[in-house]
């Protein structure tokens, strides 16, 4: 259940740096899309995993669609992934190119 509870912690912060993304065109699923309209669909996607008890299959699918939009997060961002992926039973080295998404403010 921690992991469920670190998740949907991530996937709130996430949602949050959501807002400040950009009309850059991003390959989504739907074809070209803005980041914006992508993050909220990604996240959006998330919590139906999360109402579902699916939160490993969610943080793990945020994660890699995140990394392959290449959006920028911050280090609060990787510390709250982080610590999910680890309540989940996940290895944080498996994941650890979310590191790559880190843009220091």
């Amino acid at each position: 259940m921690k992991g469920k509870i670190k998740t949907i912690e991530f996937l709130k912060y996430i949602e949050i740096l959501g807002q400040r993304s950009s009309e850059r065109l991003v390959n989504g699923f739907r074809g070209n899309e803005t980041e914006m309209e992508f993050i909220k669909m990604i996240v959006s996607d998330a919590w139906d995993l999360v109402e579902h008890n699916e939160w490993g299959v969610a943080l793990e699918n945020l994660i890699s669609n995140l990394h392959e939009i290449d959006f920028k997060i911050d280090e609060k961002a990787i510390e709250l992934a982080k610590s999910a992926l680890e309540e989940c039973g996940m290895k944080y080295k498996d994941w650890k190119f979310i590191e790559d998404l880190y843009e220091k403010n």
